[in-house]
């Protein structure tokens, strides 16, 4: 019975690095991409509106404020879904990791 508890404890705490590990890793990749995706965004259509500017005609400002207004709901929606993504592991690797320190201190079970 005390090998299934230490082995019950073990498989909590490889459970628990596993997601800390997903979590970390998830981070890193939100982080490294969401300048891109920022710079993706907010970018282009000022800049060809700088470049252009003489060349425009004033219906073109409208339709430049519109795609700058679209991609930026764009951006809004993908980076919540990442956020969220990155969220709820993190939630997840913390719920493991007091799973894990619960099952192995059994004083604190009380």
């Amino acid at each position: 019975m005390r090998a299934t508890e230490t082995e019950k404890i073990e498989a909590l705490q490889r459970q628990a690095k596993a997601l800390a590990a997903e979590a970390q890793a998830l981070n890193e990749t939100y982080r490294r991409t969401t300048w891109i995706r920022f710079v993706a965004v907010f970018f282009p259509v000022p800049f060809v509106v700088v470049l252009l500017r003489l060349e425009l005609e004033p219906w073109h400002y409208y339709l430049a404020g519109a795609a700058y207004l679209g991609f930026s709901a764009i951006l809004y929606v993908i980076d919540t879904a990442a956020s969220d993504k990155v969220d709820a592991v993190t939630r997840a690797a913390g719920r493991a990791r007091q799973a894990y320190e619960l099952a192995s201190h059994p004083s604190a079970r009380s």
